[in-house]
């Protein structure tokens, strides 16, 4: 069974929650509020699911097949129940947000628990009323239309972080990170070598990670490390460099890609299907061209599993190439392998 539940954090400290902290709230789960006139992905990682037996196969296929061949894109329909849930759930913020300021609390947390019909609320401290503001909260839905949800409050309790540095050790540490960084930007653009990703760097107790991607094409490399070594020098006395090549072509369609945020679309639709029998997701940009690999729990000793990976297959496609916002890719090549339970890809 798939989780569908969702949790907006709010990790700083004892601040107050107020509308600007929403936006921060959201971002800490990783997503956005989208909206369908422009519309912000929210699915920025994708995990493996399982979803069920072969058993069940015979039943899965007549529907997908009927799907693929009405021409409806499951993928981008997906999507868009993704983006009225996550309106939802941000009507259920801010009803809460609502109540909770007018009763002069702070909330730190807050779980939807959305197959559960269940909201639990965080507070630094439960409230003396606490029943009354339930019953605020409840009618407060309920006049949104959110009937159903079971809602509870909870005191807050704060992690404790435990590292051997001190806060002032890690503030510096970070502060020394972007300065190297923004030295090494610098000097590498002036040094007019083509940067493909950021500069990263990562200074601990003397050690100095620095990692550079530049072009294949660029032959320069003994003298990139040397210029890495040259901006490090008063940040540490051990070096670790990272300096890798990669294909202009394929970080540029990769660039491409990140602005659709299909990948996130494509691989959080179909670990989250009911008619695919799909078990994990993967891709890789760097060779070109991108290689989208789909997990299955599909036996290649079935006769109908080419078939039922053959649409999976027609399903990727139809997104792309009839998605409002997938226009800027649908020229692209890619590489769709659909793989059996033994890891083997199905033809």
């Amino acid at each position: 069974m798939k989780n569908n539940n969702w949790s907006y954090s709010e990790k700083v400290r004892k601040m107050a929650f107020n509308k600007r902290h929403q936006e921060q709230v959201l971002r800490n789960l990783g997503t956005t509020k989208r909206r369908k006139n422009s519309r912000k992905r929210i699915i920025s990682g994708v995990t493996a699911v399982a979803l069920f037996a072969m058993l069940a196969l015979s039943i899965i296929f007549a529907p997908v097949m009927e799907n693929v061949l009405a021409k409806i894109p499951y993928i981008s329909q997906f999507v868009e129940d993704e983006e009225q849930k996550m309106e939802k759930w941000d009507t259920i913020l801010n009803q809460v947000t609502t109540i909770v300021e007018k009763n002069d609390l702070e909330m730190r947390n807050i779980n939807i628990f959305d197959r559960e019909m269940s909201v639990k609320i965080f507070l630094n401290k439960l409230p003396e009323n606490e029943e009354k503001i339930i019953e605020q909260i409840q009618t407060q839905f309920n006049d949104a239309g959110l009937n159903g949800y079971e809602v509870s409050v909870v005191v807050y309790e704060e992690e404790e972080i435990k590292t051997e540095q001190s806060q002032e050790e890690i503030g510096l540490a970070m502060q020394n990170n972007q300065k190297l960084e923004e030295a090494l930007t610098e000097r590498l653009q002036f040094e007019e070598y083509e940067l493909m990703f950021p500069v990263s760097v990562r200074i601990n107790q003397g050690s100095v990670y620095m990692n550079v991607i530049v072009p294949k094409t660029e032959e320069r490399i003994d003298q990139l490390k040397e210029i890495l070594k040259d901006e490090a020098k008063d940040f540490g006395n051990n070096y670790e460099l990272d300096v890798r090549q990669v294909e202009k072509i394929a970080r540029e369609q990769e660039k491409r890609w990140e602005k659709t945020g299909a990948i996130g679309d494509i691989g959080g639709a179909l670990t989250e299907s009911t008619e695919f029998p799909v078990t994990g997701f993967a891709y890789s940009f760097h060779p070109y061209p991108l290689e989208i690999i789909v997990k299955t729990s599909l036996s290649r000793d079935d006769s109908e599993s080419s078939q039922v990976a053959e649409n999976i297959r027609a399903e990727i496609d139809l997104y792309i190439q009839n998605d409002e916002d997938t226009e800027t890719i649908r020229n692209d090549e890619y590489d769709v392998k659909v793989l059996s339970e033994d890891k083997k890809e199905i033809k």
